[in-house]
């Protein structure tokens, strides 16, 4: 929306006053989930003393020593980034100017910090949305020295309100800024039109016209990083938001472990003695005087865990422990094991509660066929294409409002450029992927079929390595009959067809690879005519006395 001056001082009156409960409400939350996600101001927000179960000082232990558990939504969350890691997709576009489409590109590869906008938003997106989901990711821009189009998040924080409108705005108001004196306030509010700049002094406001221009974008270039608005608000949903409580759970009780492997981790050494203090002879004072050594107790103060636990020697007709005149205490191992199993439960419901699966069932060896793995995978699938759809739509939005920039005459309604994600995303190993090409294979399932799960495979085992990954699925479309052996190949086709597997292994060490799929399958071609030493003379031979022993 275009907003009138009259209007928009009315408005930053009314925002001026006071902040919005629900801001204040997602402000809270945002400490909370960056606390849990990135380990920010954890043991303040996070570690809190355990009432009537814990006194105060055995809680600024616990907090002291705890750890946070930022490693706990990287191992969960690590699936989502195969929104940004599948196969296929495609780009779209509609633009006349060639000049135009080249400026375009290279703002699209170099969005922010030298990274392509693809490349800012698998690194930054997620983690911003599951930390700060009322947090924005807008567009600024510079003319001067020279012009320059860059990407910048704001944390709730730093917004005083903003109108929404799914995850656009029809307008946002920025905290002011206080300059020293504390009476004087600038408000920037930008709507689709312009970015304004109002001095506030003593209630009043004032438009700063040296510092309020027209914007290129055509809309607010703001978008809310979650698409989850909680009903009746304008507060948003974070992507873990169901499990924020269970979360906290599980960093308590990691906390408690992590004290009680200090406190009860170590063997207690233990024999027989004295179990008087030395310096005062069990009286507990060296004259007049507190004994020091003891705080007046009369027993051996215990400093830690290396030091000796005294027991009295047993008297005439009392039992020994043992035959030994020393020991040792082991720890309650079960206790121990007890609160590990309980984190490992904890984070497999907290997975289950994210992807929709149901990781016990998953874990089970008895649902290891490909067909049991393909069914528990499925809600991982329906929930990463949900991510996709979101991360799609922020894409495509910014990448429009970067062209309105640069194409300034175009009509700022026009989509010119779609890019839409790929959707092949690989969850399972390489080794589960590779069992169900073979069971494929010995089923024998048409090629269309072994295509695409040894394409799986070869995404799969080289997903971290993209360069190896491009040569392997080049090989296995240049490769001839890809899904058979030699032996294979021999006995059905002959010798000829059987010899262009040997022969091709040997062209592939030696083939650029950097070469397009068709470039490569005709180099082949040419190889083998050259290299190939069985003539159709001598197969046909072959085949007619293989033919005659057969009769």
């Amino acid at each position: 929306m275009t907003y009138k001056e009259k209007d928009i001082i009315a408005l930053l009156k009314q925002h001026s006053e006071d902040t919005e409960q629900w801001i204040k409400n997602a402000r809270k939350e945002h400490k909370t989930l960056n606390a849990l996600v990135t380990g920010k101001d954890f043991h303040e927000e996070l570690i809190e003393r355990i009432e009537h179960l814990e006194s105060a000082d055995r809680a600024k232990v616990r907090e002291k020593y705890s750890k946070d558990i930022r490693d706990l939504f990287d191992r969960v969350m690590k699936k989502r980034q195969n929104v940004f890691d599948a196969s296929g997709g495609s780009e779209s576009y509609d633009i006349s100017s060639d000049k135009i489409k080249e400026e375009f590109e290279e703002y699209l590869s170099s969005f922010k910090s030298n990274k392509s906008l693809y490349k800012y938003l698998s690194e930054a997106y997620f983690q911003l949305t599951d930390i700060d989901p009322n947090g924005i990711i807008m567009l600024e821009y510079q003319t001067e020295p020279d012009v320059k189009l860059y990407p910048v998040y704001k944390c709730i924080d730093d917004i005083r309100y903003y109108k929404s409108n799914g995850q656009l705005v029809d307008y946002i108001v920025f905290e002011p800024e206080i300059h020293e004196d504390t009476l004087v306030k600038k408000w920037r509010f930008i709507d689709d039109a312009k970015d304004y700049t109002f001095i506030e002094v003593a209630g009043e406001f004032t438009l700063d016209t040296d510092n309020t221009f027209e914007h290129p974008f055509g809309k607010v270039p703001v978008l809310i990083l979650s698409e989850r608005v909680k009903i009746g608000s304008e507060e948003r949903y974070s992507p873990i938001d169901k499990v924020t409580q269970l979360a906290k759970d599980y960093a308590r009780d990691k906390s408690v472990l992590t004290i009680y492997k200090f406190q009860k981790g170590a063997p207690l050494h233990w024999r027989y003695g004295s179990v008087k203090c030395k310096d005062c002879n069990g009286l507990g004072k060296t004259g007049n005087n507190t004994c020091t050594t003891c705080d007046g107790k009369g027993q051996p103060r215990k400093v830690d865990v290396s030091d000796v636990n005294y027991i009295p020697v047993p008297k005439e007709g009392q039992p020994f422990i043992g035959d030994k005149i020393g020991g040792f205490i082991s720890p309650d191992l079960d206790t121990w094991k007890q609160y590990k199993e309980d984190l490992r439960d904890a984070e497999i419901l907290i997975d289950d509660t994210i992807w929709g699966t149901d990781k016990t069932h998953y874990d089970n060896k008895s649902n290891e066929t490909a067909t049991g793995r393909y069914i528990d995978v499925q809600p991982i699938m329906n929930t990463l294409n949900a991510y996709s759809d979101v991360v799609e739509y922020v894409y495509n939005t910014l990448a429009n409002w970067t062209l309105n920039f640069i194409d300034q005459t175009k009509n700022k309604d026009e989509v010119e450029y779609t890019r839409s994600f790929g959707r092949n995303y690989i969850i399972e190993s390489p080794d589960v992927l590779t069992e169900r090409y073979n069971k494929s294979k010995a089923g024998g399932d048409n090629n269309t079929i072994l295509d695409k799960q040894l394409e799986e495979i070869i995404l799969s085992k080289y997903k971290s390595d993209p360069i190896m990954q491009s040569k392997m699925l080049k090989k296995a479309k240049v490769e001839p009959y890809v899904h058979l052996s030699t032996k294979e190949v021999y006995d059905f086709f002959g010798a000829i067809e059987a010899n262009k597997k040997v022969l091709f292994q040997k062209f592939w060490q030696e083939a650029d690879k950097d070469k397009k799929v068709e470039q490569l399958d005709k180099e082949f071609n040419e190889y083998f005519n050259s290299n190939n030493l069985i003539t159709n003379e001598s197969s046909t031979k072959e085949k007619a006395t293989d033919e005659e022993q057969g009769q």
